[in-house]
């Protein structure tokens, strides 16, 4: 049998429609926001995250890998003839830095594509292979420049993903010029072809094998652009169309729970990893935490907060389209969506202030960063608070048992 409209409604429709019931029982003159108002709202919400949000940060993101793409070439064409790189490498890192920054915005959109295989809905693993942190491994870069095995046809499939993507890269273009990372007994060290290289051979090495993953990065944007594109695979339709049986999501609850989850990267990966470990505010599974700062070679761990609450506020607020916002004020829960309000412009003001990596600041300007933190969980409170009761939302698995 046929699933109808009325069967197809999320648990979320069906919750706050009983809730409008009781509501206009108590208030006969029929103040606040009808059925079909929370409807539209959820609806609209749903059909925006794709063209408002998600395109337009991979919109600026995929020339910003082009352009990563021409810098690491030039300076690799440099690196060739021997020549002083130091120019061709400086364009690089700032090509780099650049992409990074509107990254660091697609990172709390992790649904779909992006998201992980084992744990969402539609889920193919992309953004790892863009950006792997905190999976990491500067030694194993350091040992593929050696080898020099790039450019054979096989080379992605047979790595892991902390070979490759912007981290690999940031190991490439910010690394002392020739050092490695690895220990004394790794094969490289121990058999000497680090050393035989020279310091010409390293740059050289580390200029095509940069040129060859900064392409890798350009060309998986563009196919992730391409997965959302309703001229392509139309993963934005999935969304738009939650419930209806051509997507994977099975209702409107489970498409909206999807951009729940990603909004909680604020959360966990934020608040958590990039604040409140290294700061000492929380504790971690290593014996530094200072190690586990984003990008301590490039620097910029400051900006990428910056970057993330922007990516927050886009998903939330659904860009210029229909974002959650939009549906708490149909809920009557316009207040809460004020809160949210001051409690990003609040986080944006001390993300601004705070000028100092994280790993600097940790040590150089505890309170700053600290400050920091603590607008963040602002946010991160209402988030799992507020926000996840008024919606009937669950938490993600790994924040569930998370009390802070």
């Amino acid at each position: 049998m046929a699933t109808t409209a009325g069967e197809r409604r999320s648990k979320l429709l069906l919750s706050v429609l009983a809730g409008l019931a009781l509501a206009y029982a108590c208030d006969p003159t029929g103040a606040g926001k009808g059925p079909q108002e929370v409807e539209d709202a959820l609806a609209a919400l749903l059909a925006d995250v794709g063209p408002k949000v998600v395109r337009p940060a991979l919109a600026r993101a995929i020339p910003a890998a082009a352009t990563l793409s021409a810098k690491t070439a030039e300076w690799s064409a440099v690196a060739a003839d021997s020549g002083d790189t130091s120019a061709a490498r400086a364009e690089a890192q700032d090509a780099w830095m650049a992409l990074m920054a509107v990254w660091q915005e697609l990172e709390v959109m992790q649904l779909g594509p992006a998201a992980s295989s084992l744990t969402a809905v539609g889920g193919e693993d992309r953004r790892d292979a863009v950006y792997s942190w905190p999976t990491i491994n500067r030694c194993r870069v350091d040992q593929e420049t050696v080898y020099g095995e790039w450019n054979e046809a096989d080379f992605f499939e047979t790595r892991l993903v902390n070979a490759y993507g912007l981290s690999a890269l940031e190991t490439l273009l910010f690394a002392p010029d020739a050092e490695n990372t690895c220990p004394s007994q790794v094969d490289i060290n121990a058999d000497g072809t680090w050393d035989a290289l020279g310091e010409a051979g390293v740059d050289a090495q580390r200029a095509a094998f940069a040129t060859v993953l900064a392409e890798k990065i350009e060309a998986d944007l563009f196919a992730l652009d391409l997965r959302w594109d309703p001229a392509g695979d139309d993963y934005s339709g999935a969304l738009a169309n939650a419930g209806d049986g051509s997507s994977p999501y099975e209702s409107q609850d489970a498409a909206l729970s999807a951009v729940f989850n990603a909004l909680f990267y604020l959360e966990l990966a934020t608040k958590d990893q990039k604040l409140g470990e290294p700061l000492g505010l929380q504790t971690c599974d290593t014996t530094s935490c200072l190690e586990q700062v984003e990008t301590t070679l490039a620097g910029g761990s400051d900006r990428w907060i910056i970057a993330n609450l922007q990516g927050f506020r886009a998903l939330y607020g659904g860009g210029d389209g229909a974002g959650v916002d939009d549906l708490l004020i149909a809920l009557d829960h316009a207040e809460l969506a004020t809160a949210f309000t001051d409690a990003l412009d609040e986080a944006d003001t001390a993300a601004a202030a705070q000028t100092l990596p994280i790993d600097r600041a940790a040590t150089e300007d505890l309170a700053t960063a600290t400050a920091v933190y603590e607008a963040v969980k602002k946010v991160t409170d209402l988030l799992k608070g507020d926000l996840a009761t008024t919606l009937a939302l669950e938490l993600p698995e790994e924040g569930a048992g998370d009390n802070d």
